[in-house]
Formats: structure tokens, sequence, C-alpha cells
């Protein structure tokens, strides 16, 4: 039976990436890539990076959230932060976000190459039925990105949430089950070839 401690300790080791629960030791370097501007979108506007690692780590301690680092190989540096909630073991679900990369590694293959190694791991190795996403109905740039990275849009949650600045918002719900994974796996392999593709191009 799946614990909290699995997704706690798990490690996720790939030649360009490694992604793990995150320490105290990673804060300077997390910091370093902090901007104020990443949360636009977010319930919170954070100051600085001890508000937002702390709300999270509080979240950790009641046992409701894990924090995520994404560390980059060749440099070992930490370049961005994902986390896993509304966590249910039993039913073998969660939901991930609160993700965000530092600003050179933004619009790039990143972002889908870490989508793939977590959700990887979360069906493949863990035994997760369901994964699952929101954003603000208003994010468009984040529909986008899910829509083509191939995840099922499901419905929108009317006035679900209040927002920093006390708007209320409608939330769309993206998600992915196990059953989906095979196909999907196959588009997001191909959207991060035409990234790294595009990418050499440019230079």
């Amino acid at each position: 039976m799946l614990k909290f401690n699995d997704l706690a300790n798990f490690e996720i080791v790939h030649p360009e990436l490694t992604i793990r629960r995150y320490q105290d030791s990673d804060f300077a370097g997390l910091a370093a890539i902090f901007e104020c501007e990443f949360f636009r979108w977010f319930f919170t506007n954070y100051t600085d990076c001890a508000e937002f690692v702390a709300e999270k780590m509080a979240e950790f301690e009641k046992g409701n959230l894990v924090m995520l680092v994404i560390i980059e190989n060749s440099t070992q540096q930490i370049i961005g932060t994902s986390s896993l909630y509304e966590i249910s073991l039993r039913h073998k679900r969660l939901e991930l976000g609160s993700s965000w990369l530092s600003r050179q590694h933004q619009g790039k293959h990143y972002n889908a190459l870490i989508k793939l190694l977590l959700i990887d791991y979360l069906i493949m190795s863990l035994g997760f039925n369901r994964l699952q996403w929101k954003t603000d109905a208003l994010n468009e740039k984040s529909k986008q990105a899910m829509l083509k990275l191939g995840f099922i849009y499901e419905g929108t949650l009317r006035r679900h949430a209040i927002t920093a600045s006390g708007r209320i918002r409608d939330s769309l719900v993206f998600a992915l089950t196990d059953l989906d994974w095979e196909s999907v796996k196959s588009l997001i392999q191909a959207r991060i070839a035409d990234k790294i593709k595009l990418a050499r191009l440019d230079k």
C-alpha cells in the first residue's frame, strides 16, 4: 500500500535532471532564481522565497504536500520547483502544481521533460491512477500548455477560489489517468523533441 514516505523520499534521476524533495540546504539555490512575477496566477503574492517555502513546509509537516526541487545535473543548480498535494493514497490520486522554473529555463523543453518524468514515475513506479492539475480560467498560456502536452480537460469549477487580488476565479481542471498515459507519453516526448530542435535552430 502506498505511504506518504513513498512521495517524501522518492528521487528521479535522469541524465539531464534530478527531481527530489526539497531540503533545507536547497534554500539558497531556490532563492537565487525566485521572482515575484512568477506568481501572477497563484493564490498568494509571495514577497520572497522564504514565505513561499514556509507555506509549503507547513503543509508538508501536516502530511498534505511534498515540495520538490528540479536540479540541472550539468551545473548542479536548482532550476525550479513543483509540489504534490491533494493527496489520496487510498484512492491513488494527487494533484501537481505550485510549479515554476527559472527565467532562463522557461519556453524550452524543460517543462515538458519535468512533466514526463514526474508523471511516468508517479504512474508507472508508484502506481497512481489519477493525476490532476488546476489553472485559472483566465490563464490562457497555462491552458494551452496543458492541452499541447495532451492533458485532458475535464471541466470548469465555477467561482472556485479567491485570488490574492480578491478576484473570484473559475478553475479549469485537467487530468491524466493510468489508462491515458501510454498515448499521452508519446505526445509529450514529441513535444520535447520539437522544443530541442527549435533551440538548436536558434543557436
